[in-house]
């Protein structure tokens, strides 16, 4: 005997939540990639809240809670005002060079136009003079403008304040409005984030200073030009996993292809490569262990996916987005299945 077919009621039954749910998620992301100038500050100091939380609630022992708060503040200031300076002196070393690096990036253009055009290939045009040079200056200065963006940095921080001066009110407030199981699911599974992605965010910055360290001295050991610049590069692009490491292993060693040739470049490119290596194979998940369980192709989806919805914001905390979601999706049977597709839930 042949099964029964489902009849078009049972279809449409099962096929309605499924089309709700893809609506629902098309909804949210565009109202994420409307609302960015509130949602990504909001995103950032909710991650930064995670980490600076403990060391309130050390503080909060020895004075009063407004003071531990200013004091915390005060300290993720300083980073931020020591990173931002870092960066500002490798554009003041870098801006020199862009003239240098602009004619030397042309002259290579001009040549490779010339070989395609000598085998009948398609040119695209010629280059005008400066072009390259320009194009540089645009974005050395996109950069600066970023920098000196005051708004986004005054957003993150009321915003963080905010947060650690609500966060101790939390559970309570969670069990009045959850009074059931479903309340005991949401605080363990903010507290399970807070633990894992508190210990991610400080293996990759421990791991982040080891990769800036060792890439500056390879560089000038190599006598690569401005090794402090690529450092300093490998270190901000290794809190984003897999493209970061890549970008910071490529650029140096096309600067060293172009002004020392081909062999110091290959030799720069194949020794960032095993630092790399290294460090994101073996030296990561020793330290990290089993924290953030997101399988390597969802890990890079999740940079993409962010980076377009946030732009280059988004990619730095793209991980860290979708881990939360998958932790917090692994708390609840409905959504587990969520968890176990993103690489966790086990």
């Amino acid at each position: 005997m042949t099964p029964d077919r489902p009849s078009l009621t049972q279809i449409q039954s099962r096929l309605v939540p499924i089309l709700l749910i893809i609506i629902a998620v098309i909804l949210t992301v565009q109202a994420l990639r409307l609302t960015r100038p509130v949602t990504m500050p909001i995103a950032f100091a909710f991650f930064i809240a995670v980490v600076a939380y403990p060391v309130q609630a050390w503080l909060e022992r020895y004075v009063p809670k407004w003071l531990a708060m200013v004091g915390v503040l005060a300290v993720l200031g300083a980073v931020v005002g020591l990173l931002v300076g870092a960066i500002e002196l490798s554009l003041e070393l870098v801006a020199p060079k862009l003239p240098q690096y602009g004619d030397r990036l042309q002259s290579l253009a001009q040549s490779a136009q010339g070989w395609l055009g000598n085998h009948g290939l398609p040119t695209g045009g010629q280059p005008s003079d400066g072009a390259m040079s320009q194009l540089l200056q645009r974005a050395v200065g996109g950069v600066q403008s970023v920098l000196g963006s005051l708004s986004l940095l005054v957003l993150v921080a009321s915003f963080l304040a905010l947060l650690l001066l609500e966060v101790g009110k939390y559970r309570d407030r969670t069990q009045r409005a959850f009074p059931d199981e479903v309340g005991d699911h949401i605080i363990h599974a903010v507290s399970s984030m807070g633990q894992k992605l508190r210990r991610y965010f400080l293996v990759v910055a421990f791991t982040s200073v080891i990769t800036g360290v060792l890439t500056s001295l390879w560089c000038w050991v190599l006598g690569v030009g401005l090794a402090f610049v690529w450092g300093l590069l490998a270190f901000v692009l290794n809190f984003i996993p897999t493209l970061g490491s890549i970008i910071a292993a490529i650029v140096p060693a096309l600067v060293a292809t172009l002004f020392q040739g081909p062999a110091v470049g290959a030799a720069t490119l194949v020794g960032l490569a095993v630092l790399q290596t290294i460090l994101g194979n073996f030296v990561d998940p020793k330290l990290q262990g089993k924290y953030l369980k997101l399988s390597p192709f969802v890990a890079l989806l999740s940079i993409v996916f962010w980076g377009w919805v946030w732009g280059i914001p988004g990619a730095f905390i793209g991980v860290p987005m979708t881990a939360a979601v998958m932790l917090l999706a692994s708390e609840f049977g409905s959504s587990r299945p969520i968890a176990i597709m993103l690489g966790g839930g086990d």
